[in-house]
């Protein structure tokens, strides 16, 4: 129990509920780990979603396909990493992404009436589970707002058009190029280059983990 302590405790969910009293919080309930190998699904589109998977080791990917069989990664997802808690609690929760592990992983998968007992017993827990779902609606609703632009360029004027800069025109990025290129639907490397090219073509100035438009 202590080692699965270590790997979930620095997620959303836990936030505010300290080491020792998240050990007797968690013994208190029933769940089960489970592992998966590199290349097999944990969670086929359209499955019903009726219990909390949480990465406790590894990296996964979540990709949806359309009729036409194209398929549109939506995010990456690394350890530790609390997936679809939105879901859990709707009317309708078949699960709109097929989950890959990109890795081998580790699961700690709670059922959903255990989280509900999680919720009766500590007010933070309950708290802390709201704002998650408030978090992953919010990241769902950009990630449609950007399926809009045709090209990545226009994805990050976009994007840093609604930071708020500095009086200098300077904005401090707030998300890593991870996060960014999971926000965009496009592979790190080739954020990393798009903002590259922007840069020499006199468009962005960048410094570190700053960046104006010119």
């Amino acid at each position: 129990m202590e080692k699965i302590i270590n790997k979930i405790e620095n997620l959303p969910i836990f936030n505010g509920i300290e080491s020792s009293k998240l050990l007797p919080l968690l013994k208190g309930i029933h769940y089960y780990e489970k592992k998966y190998q590199k290349d097999t699904a944990l969670i086929l589109q359209g499955m019903p979603y009726k219990a909390l998977y949480i990465i406790t080791s590894g990296e996964c990917s979540g990709q949806m396909a359309d009729s036409s069989g194209k398929i549109l990664k939506i995010e990456d997802f690394e350890a530790p990493y609390a997936l679809a808690s939105a879901l859990l609690f709707s009317d309708d929760n078949r699960i709109p992404v097929t989950v890959w592990a990109k890795t081998d992983v580790d699961l700690l998968i709670i059922k959903r009436e255990e989280l509900i007992s999680l919720c009766q017993r500590n007010t933070q827990f309950l708290i802390n589970l709201f704002g998650d779902v408030a978090n992953k609606f919010t990241f769902i609703s950009n990630k449609l707002i950007y399926l809009q632009f045709k090209s990545l360029q226009e994805k990050i004027l976009f994007y840093l058009s609604k930071q708020k800069a500095e009086d200098s025109g300077w904005i401090n990025l707030k998300h890593s190029i991870q996060e960014l290129s999971t926000l965009f639907g496009v592979e790190r490397p080739s954020l990393s280059r798009a903002l590259a090219r922007m840069e020499n073509d006199g468009i962005i100035e960048r410094d570190g983990k700053k960046i104006r438009i010119l």
